[in-house]
């Protein structure tokens, strides 16, 4: 292991703080994006359900296509700058430029409303996508010892939630300024099936949520670029590495999804995190509205995601520990199990209860572990695929893991949304049937807890244990020491061929003939006491 030390160069701490600042803004927009795209459209924009589900689901299926075509794309690419810095800073400026521009309201009608949506979230899913793939496979690119690897990802989950929570307490209380029950109350005060003078919202206070929404996107779109310039220019990335990643030459990008697609671990590893990352898609996209319409907590709404984020950030060290003490797979299957009685809660917390606040804090310690322990599966994944295969498929491996995510994610918003049309939600009613609020638990409860167990079936099926953890660490060490012990002994064998070529016998032609068989023994691969002993019989 001295050996191997000496072959790895260590990343200092400043490169895994700015690697992991770089994920601050993105995250923090992809975690607003999924806590208040439903409420948006169907309560700020004036969207039907149906519409705002045909944007989601638009812009998820050319999310989850492209991801497959961008990981081959970003495999290939070859600059002065690295692989995947230049994915990196094109993606996130397209973000933050788009961005600005998906939470303004167009005054137009509601087709034009669908076309304007439609074309800005297809290009910010597209964004998003780039630059999670490039992001998420530069931490490969940082080092070649799996250690430093973890800790950087360590590094990462830890600035994520507690930069997130940051931004998530700036952006809420922002909008929260500026919400409309701050400003004008709504005109109704109950709601009657068969009472046609049901108020809607007041247009003076739905300007002034716009706004907050505009505002807000202003400052998620400063923390993009401040995230970016971290990334940039506070991290390197190792060509030596980035450049023996990629499957065969000429191999097509199909073949390569097919041994993504098909190896054994993955096939589980995928399965699981598919169905535990669509309940907390499902939790994620209708928190707001379920605390809203199911609770009657309008005014608790930033307060119960700021709950949830605070208590992600504060499970950090609990879930490092139990990771270290039980292993990957086991700690993964522990934490997803727990959420099942958590996620059922959700159907019992009375109409104006702060009890919904103890049971979103068990939310955010499962959405940490779902968050951080995949991504320490995934690098054991792509290690043990290349002890049998030969191949470093880095970004493949991450771009296919991004459209599972981006295909669970999209299933869960969709959920959310049907869920509203099922429960009868009126649109730009302030106060809405018993029957969304209904809907909303059932959705947050039984298909959620459902679901997850679901996902720990297939977890408890994933094959790499921490015994086969540790044979993959091994093996790969092995690998880098052989590789590294190359070089020097290419070069003393080149030096004893200059020794057999000039130090021996200077000139071809005086060599007698009766010494052609002494000339074979000459090779390289003897060591220089055997060649002494040839030198003195010669003489």
């Amino acid at each position: 292991m001295a050996d191997l030390a000496k072959t790895t160069k260590p990343l200092s701490v400043v490169a895994k703080l700015c690697y992991a600042f770089g994920a601050v803004g993105n995250e923090v927009l992809w975690i607003v994006f999924g806590a208040y795209t439903s409420i948006f459209l169907v309560d700020v924009a004036q969207m039907p359900p149906l519409f705002a589900t045909s944007i989601i689901f638009g812009s998820r299926v050319v999310d989850i296509l492209c991801n497959v075509v961008m990981g081959p794309m970003i495999d290939r690419t070859n600059t002065r700058w690295g692989k995947t810095k230049p994915w990196i800073v094109t993606s996130a400026l397209f973000m933050t430029v788009t961005n600005a521009f998906i939470w303004y309201v167009p005054d137009v009608g509601t087709g034009g409303k669908l076309a304007w949506y439609i074309i800005l979230y297809v290009v910010m899913v597209l964004a998003w996508s780039g630059f999670a793939i490039a992001y998420r496979a530069f931490v490969m690119f940082l080092s070649d010892d799996i250690a430093e690897r973890d800790s950087a990802i360590q590094y990462r989950a830890i600035f994520t939630i507690g930069g997130t929570v940051v931004g998530m307490i700036m952006y809420g209380q922002i909008l929260a300024s500026f919400r409309r029950s701050e400003h004008d109350s709504c005109d109704n005060i109950t709601y009657s099936a068969n009472n046609s003078t049901n108020g809607s919202v007041d247009g003076v206070s739905l300007e002034m949520t716009r706004t907050g929404y505009m505002v807000s996107s202003a400052a998620v779109c400063g923390l993009l670029l401040l995230s970016l310039t971290a990334v940039v220019f506070g991290t390197t990335e190792r060509k030596d590495i980035s450049a023996t990643s990629g499957g065969k030459r000429g191999q097509n990008m199909f073949k390569t999804a097919k041994i993504v697609l098909t190896f054994r671990p993955n096939v589980y590893f995928l399965l699981a995190f598919f169905f535990v990352q669509v309940p907390l898609s499902i939790g994620h996209g209708a928190i707001a509205l379920y605390v809203q319409y199911s609770l009657d907590l309008e005014d608790q709404i930033e307060n119960v995601i700021l709950a949830l984020m605070v208590a992600s950030a504060a499970a950090v060290p609990v879930i490092g520990l139990v990771v270290s003490k039980v292993g990957r797979k086991t700690a993964y299957i522990c934490f997803e199990l727990a959420a099942v009685p958590v996620f059922i809660g959700f159907q019992f917390v009375p109409k104006g209860s702060l009890v919904v606040f103890p049971i979103t804090i068990g939310i955010g310690v499962t959405t940490l572990a779902q968050m951080y322990i995949p991504w320490l599966m995934m690098t054991d994944i792509i290690e043990d695929c290349y002890l049998q295969t030969g191949e470093r498929l880095d970004t493949p491996f991450v771009a296919i893991f991004l459209s599972i995510n981006s295909l669970a994610i999209t299933v869960g918003l969709i959920m959310g949304t049907i869920g509203l049309e099922i429960g009868g939600y009126k649109l730009g009613s302030c106060v809405q049937p018993d029957t969304v609020g209904s809907a909303l638990r059932i959705l947050s409860s039984i298909c959620t807890s459902v679901l997850t167990f679901i996902g720990v079936v297939f977890a408890w099926r994933y094959p790499i244990t921490e015994d086969r953890r540790k044979e993959i660490t091994e093996a790969i060490n092995k690998r880098k020491l052989s590789r590294n012990s190359q070089p020097d002994e290419i070069q003393r064998n080149g030096s004893l061929s200059n020794m057999n070529g000039k130090g021996l016998l200077t000139e071809e032609t005086s060599r007698p003939e009766g010494l052609q068989e002494e000339d074979k023994l000459l090779s390289s691969e003897l060591d220089l006491s055997v060649l002494l002993d040839c030198r003195e019989s010669v003489v």
